[in-house]
């Protein structure tokens, strides 16, 4: 694990020292796998931005209390980043689900509110049973100027809300 959160820690400051934006990836332990995962990470970082992943910053906070029963080590990892993303200007974090259903519905709920707490815009990748990137392609594409921008509220899009609604509808509803 320390590993991982200094490299975490590497590409964070070398995205900062090239303004870029960093985006957190977080999903369960199999979703690193390549054939499970069609290469987001790769596709986001295409776009920009850097990756790290959940476990290289879920230190960075303190316990907090949570809505819900908070006892799995990834889901303590998914909402401690959540929350350290809520702290940092130039950072986002994107969910990666395969089914959810069951107990990742109950973490979606979790991570949407710490992040809508704190000012951040919530994004989900269904990656279940995807053969076509496309859709992933053009989710993500459309949620970077978001990012980027660090825009979070229809007040601050100008009133482009319905702008902000399609682009918030393809992160929360992505199906391939």
């Amino acid at each position: 694990m320390a590993q991982i959160r200094v490299k975490g820690s590497e590409i964070m400051d070398e995205a900062r020292r090239q303004g870029r934006r960093i985006i957190v990836l977080a999903g369960r332990p199999y979703h690193v796998d390549p054939e499970i995962n069609h290469g987001i990470d790769h596709l986001i970082t295409r776009h920009g931005a850097a990756v790290v992943t959940e476990d290289s910053i879920s230190n960075r906070v303190e316990k907090f209390p949570t809505s819900v029963l908070n006892q799995w080590t990834y889901h303590s990892r998914l909402y401690a980043a959540a929350k350290y993303c809520t702290t940092q200007k130039d950072m986002d974090l994107v969910q990666l689900v395969s089914f959810g259903c069951g107990v990742d519905a109950i973490t979606t709920d979790e991570t949407r509110e710490i992040l809508q707490e704190g000012g951040k815009l919530y994004t989900q990748l269904k990656i279940d049973e995807i053969t076509n990137l496309a859709p992933s392609t053009s989710a993500c594409a459309a949620c970077l100027p978001h990012w980027k921008n660090g825009k979070k509220t229809n007040d601050e899009l100008g009133g482009r809300s319905e702008e902000l609604k399609h682009a918030a509808n393809l992160r929360q509803n992505l199906i391939a």
